[in-house]
């Protein structure tokens, strides 16, 4: 990409300012999209109404009312920037920075950033950080063509309104630290322990089933022992109601596992509680629950953990409850859960058999800052 030729950029440093605005500044300013989009702006040489307040030594007789060489943003929307050209030969100082910074901040502009340039470099420095801060990029002007996208990443109109875009939050915290929503980053979550049961004409048939099926406890101690259950995201937030709701997405421990657990429908799970935060005592935790109904058809291929699949011999129903007891510490939610899942098997020219299964342990979930 070529935004400044190398002929400008070998003689840039002998340009006036004028020179460097129109062989240097001009071109970013078109190539980043002012004004050639619609919901954008540019003003040259816009007249500020009073002085721009000074920082540090000045005479009294120094002070001019304020005329930045540029000001872009967007129309109607926060985000925008000041850019002041220095002649090829003026070196960026601190005192160019308080003038540009001065312009920024003035209170007819409110600029997020403010960019100066002269005949070896561009810098980009963000207003509210104040004129001491250093530069949030220096591009040298040899290097303009070949790091374009670092202004673009912060000056174009696109990322004004991703990076200046602010979300008043007025609901309700969820914790001490939170606002009224976070995103669930990651998670995981051990199983510690699991029990189950299997009934017919209220007669237990467990071992019968374990001789059966002899699979079934080994790869649920593969899932104590050998796998990370995953969490994959999610959110928490606070509804219009002032109740506080979580979604989670769950990974299979295996993609073979996963398949069954989308054909279950069983990948994701809504949260509630009726406490009114989040806590931060893990002596007193936060009770969320969650209901779920599930159903596979007679028929459907259910993968194992390890490949394969079987066939359902029957329709197979039943529902999920789950209670995790949680709290919030350092950007995490911290806890212990039970899960129950009764089944309804149906047998032909019998009672159906009804499956009883518990599952507990801990888990850890990462919150997005």
């Amino acid at each position: 990409m070529q935004v400044i030729s190398g002929n400008t950029v070998q003689a840039a440093p002998g340009y006036n300012e004028t020179e460097i605005r129109f062989h240097v500044v001009d071109p970013i300013i078109r190539k980043l999209g002012y004004p050639d989009h619609d919901n954008v702006y540019l003003n040259l040489e816009e007249k500020l109404e009073y002085p721009y307040a000074h920082i540090g030594r000045r005479s009294k007789k120094d002070v001019p009312l304020g005329f930045p060489d540029y000001r872009a943003g967007l129309k109607g929307a926060r985000g925008s920037f000041v850019i002041e050209a220095k002649g090829g030969s003026v070196s960026i100082a601190s005192l160019e920075v308080e003038q540009a910074h001065s312009y920024a901040a003035h209170a007819q502009v409110g600029a997020n950033y403010f960019v100066l340039c002269n005949g070896s470099a561009v810098l980009v420095y963000e207003t509210l950080s104040g004129p001491g801060a250093e530069p949030l990029a220096i591009l040298p002007l040899n290097e303009v063509n070949d790091r374009f996208h670092e202004l673009e990443n912060i000056l174009a109109p696109a990322s004004l309104a991703k990076n200046c875009h602010v979300h008043h939050d007025m609901k309700l915290k969820l914790a001490e630290g939170l606002g009224s929503s976070v995103e669930i980053r990651s998670g995981n979550y051990q199983l510690s322990d699991y029990h189950y049961r299997f009934m017919m004409n209220g007669q237990d048939i467990t071992a019968i089933i374990q001789q059966a099926a002899p699979q079934l406890d080994q790869q649920l101690e593969l899932m104590k022992t050998s796998f990370e259950l995953r969490v994959v995201g999610g959110i928490a937030e606070r509804g219009e109601d002032g109740y506080i709701t979580a979604n989670v997405e769950f990974s299979g421990a295996t993609i073979h596992n996963q398949q069954a657990m989308e054909l279950m429908g069983i990948t994701e799970a809504s949260f509630a509680t009726a406490d009114e935060f989040i806590s931060t005592d893990p002596d007193s935790p936060t009770i969320f629950e969650s209901t779920k109904d599930f159903a596979v058809s007679k028929g459907a291929m259910i993968p194992q953990l390890f490949g394969g699949a079987s066939p359902m011999e029957s329709d197979l129903a039943g529902d999920m409850f789950i209670k995790a007891a949680m709290h919030y510490r350092d950007g995490k939610i911290l806890g212990e859960y039970i899960a129950l899942s009764d089944m309804n098997i149906p047998v032909p020219n019998s009672s159906p058999m009804v499956g009883e299964m518990s599952f507990s342990g801990t888990f850890e979930l990462t919150l997005g800052t």
